[in-house]
């Protein structure tokens, strides 16, 4: 029985995240001379780390969309607040409302980054963060 090697597999991820289908990689694999159990072994490797990918992919997305929203209400907030104490817009509303626009921002901007930089593993199976703390209960 043969097993597939770090490197085949990491290759084979790289296939399936260009495009290419599950079939054309069992046919790919059975023609090289691996058995139906072994494939099967390599296609579920595959399988979980394309979806490790995709959703590690996604998180960073969602939070360079976040970063950039967050970026876009700071410099409007920051355009009010120098408008309303150069006297030209918005006078008469209190200064909480005027300045909340660019703090806004600046939460998001800072949800953004937290969220790129944060890995994310909906994979990872264990006892949990609290029962790692506390593993005699």
């Amino acid at each position: 029985m043969k097993q597939l090697s770090e490197s085949i597999i990491k290759e084979l991820v790289q296939q399936k995240l260009e495009g290419e289908s599950y079939t054309k990689i069992r046919s790919g694999l059975a023609e090289q001379g691996f058995t139906d159990e072994e494939i099967r072994s390599a296609i579920r490797q595959i399988d979980e780390r394309v979806l490790r990918a995709e959703i590690e992919q996604g998180s960073r997305e969602r939070g360079k969309s976040w970063y950039r929203i967050g970026i876009a209400v700071a410099i409007t907030g920051l355009i009010l607040t120098i408008g309303s104490n150069a006297g030209w817009i918005l006078i008469g509303i209190p200064r909480w409302v005027i300045y909340t626009p660019f703090f806004v921002g600046i939460l998001l901007m800072y949800y953004g980054r937290r969220l790129q930089q944060r890995p994310s593993d909906p994979f990872k199976k264990g006892a949990g963060r609290i029962r790692e703390k506390r593993p005699y209960k």
